[in-house]
Formats: C-alpha cells, structure tokens, sequence
C-alpha cells in the first residue's frame, strides 16, 4: 500500500481537497465523533513555536480515537545536538503509523516521506508551507460563501510566510480571485507569478476594490535576517488594518498569532464583526481530523 503524505497543497488533487473539506465541515456538524477501534501511535513533532496548531492535531488525533506521542525541541535529543536526520532515524524506527511535523527548514516533511515512505502531515516547514492552514481556511470561507467563486485580499509579510504561499497555491487551484497586498520588502513578485499569473499586486489597504475576505498575515520577524525592527515599523504605518480599511466589510481572517498594532489594530481585533479569526481556530481541530484520516486510509 502507498503512503500518503499532505506535504504540500500540491501532494492534493481537487477532488481529493473537496473530499478533506467536506468531511472536515461534516465533523464539525456532527454532536459525537466515532472513534476507530484500530487505534494508530501518531507522533507530533513540533521544532518551532506553535499554539493552535501543535494543541489541534493533538485533539483531533485524540477525538478519533488515536494515540499522540508529542515530542518538541527542548524534550529532544536535538537540543544535545543530535542531527535532525539521527533524531528523524530513531524515531522512525520505533514505528509510528504517521507522523505530523512542524520545522524551520523548507521542505523537510517531503524528504522525510521520500526517505521512509511513512504516512507525514506538514504542520509548517520553514518559509515554504503550511498545508493544513490553508486547508482550513478554505473550510471557513466555503461554510460561508459555498462555492461561490470569491475575491480576497491576502496582506502581510508574503515573503516569509508559508501560510500566504499555501493558501496562494489552494486557492488558485480553485480559481478565486487573489489580491496581494504588501511593500516590496516582503515580496517576491516573480516566485509568487510562478503559482498564478492572475494575482492582482497592491501597494497598499487604501482603494482596494470590494473584497469578501481581507486574510492578514504575522511578520515574520524570527526569519527576517536584517533590519528586522526598521521593517516592523515600516510596515505598522503603512500596512496595520484599522476601520478606515473595512468600509467595504469584508471578512476578517488571520492565521494567528497577530502582532497587535501591527497587523491589526486591537479595536478591530476586539470590536469587528466580522472577524473569522476564531473560527478558523476552531476548523482547525475539524480540518486536521480529516486530513488525519486521509493520511491513515
């Protein structure tokens, strides 16, 4: 049997992303999950930081009845300076049924699938993708808008961002309309044509057409080499949304953490109504039980 791995959005055919949508919107409909009677040891590896991302696949593992080892840098051999690929062998051979991995280094959760053939779920690999996030947050906009065709804004830190790069790459595939909003500092205008020769580029939140979604994204100030402080303050002059960008009312998204006050103004932060913030928070349990038992069919 082959393995299956969501390394990135494209491992994912669309029918294969309509069936993990469906039934991700399907679980959270449903009062009372069934839980397998054919447990599997899944391990949660987390090498970075993680709040909402490392707790959900944890919880959604744990809602369908599987067992969640959960090892992080600082409980690891890592930490003694172990190589990753001596850490990744060890763990390997101790046979878990699937492994989910959140990593600084770009493309590591498809050469350890390469490597070991081992069902994988990528929870973030460096500055390149963020499958899952991006997965649940087309969950959120299609509970709102079904399958209407819809135009959205993605603003922020593009650059650096995997969640940007994944969405970027799951929404064209589905051919929505895509807004990018950013200075030039945090993009890279050739690399994302690469993906869609239709985005539409903007240099700032003011005179957007009408947009359904405005996603902003965190800066990424742990990946940013130089100038780090100058482009945070850069960027919260130019680019921090605030109510004068929302007369339209589009929906909110954010994939979390926010830098308050840089990203977005905590009036809107507390007050707009129609933030999606936390509901894509919530998806994200929904999302990763699906794309858990994708990965384990």
């Amino acid at each position: 049997m082959v393995s299956r791995k969501i390394t990135s959005v494209d491992d994912l055919s669309l029918k294969e992303i309509s069936s993990i949508v469906n039934k991700a919107l399907n679980f959270q409909k449903s009062l009372k999950q069934k839980k397998t009677n054919k447990p599997k040891n899944i391990f949660n590896l987390f090498l970075e930081a993680s709040t909402r991302t490392t707790i959900s696949f944890e919880l959604a593992a744990k809602k369908l009845g599987h067992n969640v080892i959960n090892v992080n840098f600082e409980k690891s051999s890592l930490s003694k300076g172990e190589t990753f690929n001596d850490t990744m062998d060890t763990l390997i051979s101790m046979k878990p049924d699937a492994l989910i991995i959140r990593d600084k280094n770009n493309f590591s959760p498809h050469e350890i699938f390469q490597k070991h053939e081992i069902p994988i779920l990528n929870a973030g690999d460096g500055t390149n993708e963020h499958p899952t996030q991006a997965l649940l947050d087309l969950c959120v906009i299609k509970s709102i808008f079904k399958n209407k065709k819809i135009k959205i804004g993605i603003c922020g830190d593009i650059k650096h961002s995997r969640v940007a790069h994944s969405n970027i790459k799951l929404l064209s595939k589905l051919n929505h309309e895509i807004h990018i909003i950013a200075p030039n500092y945090f993009l890279d205008k050739a690399e994302l044509t690469k993906i869609n020769k239709k985005l539409v580029f903007h240099k700032s939140l003011s005179k957007l057409p009408k947009l359904d979604v405005i996603m902003m994204l965190r800066v990424q100030k742990e990946r940013i080499s130089k100038n780090a402080k100058n482009y945070m303050n850069s960027f919260k002059k130019e680019f921090c949304l605030n109510s004068n960008h929302l007369h339209n009312q589009p929906f909110l998204m954010h994939p979390g953490p926010v830098n308050r006050n840089i990203e977005i103004d905590s009036k809107v932060l507390d007050n707009y109504s129609k933030s999606l913030i936390l509901k894509q928070v919530n998806m994200g349990v929904y999302l990763r039980m699906a794309c858990l038992e994708f990965i384990l069919k």
